[in-house]
């Protein structure tokens, strides 16, 4: 419990795979209930272009996984005893903030205020800090309708190795999820030169939605490209596996997958194409 390390500083994102496949709606590998699956069946694109939602906020769990996620941390320190009463935390995407408290307090009781950012506390393990954050308003773990709950918890083992920091996210939902949600692929380097600039945003029809209306499809009418049974990735993907579920995310599932039919069309999964992330 006392071998810290000091994870204040400017930390830079390092490439990596982001969370997911190629094709937009794939869901593998995630332990989605059947609430959760139907929630990615039904979104629509022009979800983010509701005017309630043009400014939404990503939520800071799902802000590190994000291609913008440099992030600047800085420390409370009472003057008397020289201990870190709390972490702060800046994220470039969507300039998301987070407070780690270190006093030991509990966490607020569940009707209380839920935020973008949770409430977090803090507990060293070794060199690991340990991260628990409740009290998340509902949002997004991808932006293709793949949510977690306002009801989740979030336990993030932020770990730095030298000028690298990485960070180990385990999702529990008793809403969304059947089983704990872990990712592990979040790594920075440190860098004191690293610029961080505003993130500002400003309210902006990008496509017209009526008043009123709520874009979504009706059950197996999603455009999706990993919802199409006729397409495929360029690692021939059978459609099952598309959509989740607590089996595919094991090793013992890419066996089942060797007997299932390829869909005949290979979609192109660049950012371009009609395959790319959204």
């Amino acid at each position: 419990m006392h071998a810290q390390v000091n994870l204040e500083g400017s930390w830079r994102p390092l490439p990596r795979d982001q969370d997911g496949g190629g094709m937009v709606g794939d869901i593998a590998g995630v332990p989605v209930t059947e609430g959760n699956r139907l929630r990615v069946q039904s979104w629509s694109p022009e979800d983010f272009d509701i005017t309630e939602w043009s400014c939404r906020p990503h939520a800071w769990d799902y802000s590190l996984e994000g291609p913008r996620s440099p992030i600047r941390f800085w420390a409370d320190v009472d003057q008397v005893t020289q201990k870190i009463t709390a972490y702060h935390g800046h994220i470039n995407m969507e300039e998301q903030e987070v407070t780690i408290w270190m006093d030991g307090r509990p966490h607020p009781p569940e009707n209380a205020l839920h935020t973008w950012s949770g409430f977090s506390t803090g507990e060293w393990y070794g060199d690991v800090l340990v991260v628990t954050t409740t009290h998340l308003k509902e949002s997004y773990e991808r932006r293709n309708g793949l949510m977690r709950s306002d009801r989740a918890t979030v336990r993030t083992r932020w770990r730095r190795m030298g000028n690298y920091l990485q960070a180990t996210s385990i999702l529990y939902d008793p809403v969304y999820m059947t089983e704990p949600y872990v990712r592990t692929s979040m790594m920075w380097v440190n860098d004191p030169s690293m610029q961080m600039p505003p993130y500002p945003c400003e309210e902006a029809t990008e496509t017209a939605v009526p008043r009123g209306q709520v874009p979504n499809f009706l059950p197996g009418k999603s455009p999706l490209p990993a919802l199409n049974k006729d397409l495929t990735d360029r690692f021939g993907t059978p459609y099952e596996p598309r959509l989740g579920g607590a089996e595919t995310m094991y090793p013992e599932y890419i066996n089942k997958m060797k007997t299932m039919p390829r869909p005949p069309k290979v979609i192109d999964a660049t950012p371009e194409g009609e395959g790319g992330r959204p």
